[in-house]
């Protein structure tokens, strides 16, 4: 098969037919009895491949041609000897020649081992294996517990009582602003603390120390008012998650 290209230059675009124009000088492609003869032999071919003969008279045979075709080749096998395979079991073969064999065992005694642990016997052992490192875990005192700086913490895991401490400075007769423990509590139990470096004593009696706002921030307290002070403080409370 081929377009009518092959046998003229005067096409279209993809060696198609085209129209001419007397106006603009475009001559029409020709009909080819080369090509027409191509056609019509491609057609003949397909029809007497499954057609006895050509008809005149009849105007279907290219239908029944095509129907023939279908025909030929029926719908995807279901079986063996439906693609012509002769070398190979079926599945009723195959079925009866398993049942001719014997069971497998399921347990290790059906196979006749007895030096092996059975699943049973594995899972007791890892049950009771997983008892003893939780009870361990309950009852140890795990590694870095503790931040050890001069404003840190320390946890007990056993309990979940955590210590806090620290320092910082307070400006004479005021309340700082809240600061963030070095980690948050759950729940915060005491909080207090002691100032240095101050010697005289005024009117208030030279109060500071330290109070929880909440369970992550603390306040320094100073009512001295001559003089700015360090305050040394202290909290304990409950971890997070205990």
């Amino acid at each position: 098969m081929q377009r009518v290209s092959w046998w003229t230059e005067l096409v279209g675009a993809f060696g198609r037919f085209r129209y001419g124009t007397v106006t603009g000088g475009i001559a029409p492609t020709p009909i080819k009895a080369e090509w027409l003869n191509m056609v019509q032999e491609e057609l003949v071919n397909f029809i007497l491949a499954y057609l006895p003969e050509l008809d005149a008279t009849d105007n279907t045979q290219l239908l029944k041609a095509i129907q023939a075709f279908g025909a030929a080749y029926p719908l995807k096998a279901t079986t063996l000897a439906g693609y012509g395979i002769l070398d190979a079991y079926t599945k009723p073969e195959t079925d009866w020649l398993l049942s001719k064999k014997a069971n497998n065992a399921i347990t290790l005694a059906g196979y006749g081992i007895g030096d092996a642990y059975t699943k049973a016997v594995l899972d007791a052992a890892l049950a009771a294996k997983q008892a003893a490192i939780d009870n361990l875990a309950a009852t140890k005192q795990d590694k870095n517990t503790a931040l050890m700086a001069a404003n840190g913490w320390r946890l007990d895991k056993a309990t979940g009582l955590l210590e806090q401490w620290g320092s910082g400075y307070c400006a004479p007769d005021t309340t700082t602003a809240p600061i963030n423990f070095p980690t948050p509590f759950a729940e915060v139990y005491n909080c207090f603390g002691n100032k240095i470096n101050t010697s005289s004593v005024d009117a208030d009696g030279n109060a500071a120390g330290a109070f929880a706002t909440d369970a992550t921030r603390y306040q320094l307290f100073n009512d001295t008012n001559l003089m700015g002070v360090n305050v040394h403080w202290r909290a304990l409370g409950r971890a997070p998650g205990y």
